[in-house]
């Protein structure tokens, strides 16, 4: 076909093998590769030896000399491109600045603008990766979705904003805003509306809206729920189930299996807190009135809640632990001043050693009660005996009393013989 010109300007040639150029300046007359296209104004004008490449918009794969299966589409995509190949750019300077880079997907204006030797990424929004230089497997779909990682490697961002501000590795961001202010932190899995976005740690996990959103140096936290959140900004190695307004944990099980390796564990001896220590905790009955509930958190009892609740005291079980010398025992958890949580868990094995106690003391009262048993068999025995013996004695008594009886009767017909011996003698002198 030769060249067409317009108004003395390359306008359309079809130099080289399978090549098909229209724009002015479109395709390199020197070219040696093959099966490439170019539509608009300085597409593919430095083009050498690529082939199988496309190139639509005025000065789309402008400095590609080498580069090969590339496609870009839209106002100097790819426009510095020189050696890179298999990049798919689609949007308004797309892939602007790469270079080398390969196997790069960036749809949407500005997408992975920065980009020069970063490989293997794929940016599909607005300004997505944008300032991405030399990270690699990253992926980020939505405005400005890792906007700011330069070379951060394996991070996933998906939602508007997600990621924006990262320079760190292997991070996971779903939803609008999620680990916006991220920075160097690293493997942070962020899921939701607003998850983790002020964090700044690493190793944190958030699910749901909002959550973890006040974290920012914290590292080694799971929150999991709508505006789940740690103890404090800068906690760590935690788990969070939910907000403030849940009021039941439901699982089909009741009991959590926690490590408990004799091989994993030093110095091990009996618990020195049992019962004393438990007679000194004071379970309470209250309602709640949480100040965070109220402007300026300011409790005026407003907002109390109607049913009670049975528990403890964080500051009471602090004052217990602190007096006996077990503050190991961490039943209270003061990570923030402002907000003390009690770790009622770690009163089982206190629990189990006063139980012990008592099991021992019962025993005890156990043994005692039965030498009591037993002298009181030896007493009732006695006692039987006794009664017998008394028996014995009632009725020797009975026919005793009974001899005197007799001896007594007897004793007056004697007597009322005698008389009337007297009598008759008596009566027997006067006659004579």
């Amino acid at each position: 076909m030769g060249i067409i010109y317009k108004d003395s300007a390359r306008f359309m040639h079809n130099y080289g093998v399978n090549n098909t150029f229209l724009g002015i300046k479109s395709g390199n007359i020197s070219n040696f590769g093959h099966n490439n296209t170019g539509l608009g104004n300085l597409s593919l004008t430095s083009n050498t030896t690529g082939f199988y490449n496309i190139a639509i918009g005025t000065q789309s794969l402008f400095s590609n000399t080498t580069g090969s299966s590339n496609t870009a589409v839209g106002w100097c995509s790819m426009n510095y491109n020189i050696s890179g190949s298999s990049n798919t750019a689609v949007g308004i300077a797309s892939l602007y600045k790469n270079t080398t880079g390969i196997k790069n997907t960036a749809v949407g204006e500005g997408a992975m603008y920065i980009n020069e030797t970063g490989e293997q990424n794929t940016a599909i929004g607005y300004h997505s990766l944008f300032l991405n230089s030399n990270g690699n497997y990253n992926t980020a779909v939505g405005l400005e979705a890792l906007f700011s990682n330069v070379s951060g490697t394996f991070n996933t961002a998906v939602g508007m904003g997600a990621l924006l501000s990262t320079t760190g590795n292997y991070n996971t961001a779903v939803g609008f805003n999620s680990l916006y202010l991220t920075g160097s932190g690293e493997s942070n899995t962020a899921l939701g509306y607003k998850s983790l976005y002020l964090n700044t740690g690493s190793f944190n996990t958030a699910v749901g809206y909002n959550a973890g959103f006040s974290i920012e140096g914290g590292t080694n936290l799971t929150c999991i729920g709508r505006d789940a959140q740690p103890t404090s900004n800068t906690a760590t190695n935690q788990i969070t189930l939910g907000n403030n307004q849940i009021t039941s944990l439901r699982c089909n099980v009741t009991t959590i299996t926690s490590l408990s390796d004799a091989r994993d564990k030093k110095n091990i001896t009996d618990l020195p807190l049992g019962l004393d220590f438990l007679m000194k905790i004071k379970p309470r009955v209250f309602n709640w009135d949480k100040r965070e509930w109220y402007e300026n958190n300011n409790s005026d009892g407003s907002k109390m809640k109607e049913e009670p609740t049975a528990g403890f005291i964080a500051q009471e079980l602090d004052e217990v632990q602190t007096t006996e010398n077990a503050e190991w025992l961490n039943l209270v958890l003061k990570d923030n001043p402002e907000k003390l949580e009690a770790t009622y868990g770690n009163l089982l094995p206190v629990m189990v050693k006063a139980i012990q106690e008592l099991k021992v003391e019962s025993e005890k009262l156990k043994d005692e009660n039965v030498e009591l048993k037993n002298e009181n068999k030896k007493m009732k025995h006695s006692n039987e005996k006794l009664s017998s013996e008394v028996e014995s004695l009632k009725l020797m008594n009975e026919k005793i009393v009974k001899l005197e009886k007799i001896v007594n009767e007897l004793t007056s017909v004697k007597l009322t013989s005698l008389n009337n011996t007297n009598e008759t003698k008596t009566i027997s002198n006067k006659g004579d």
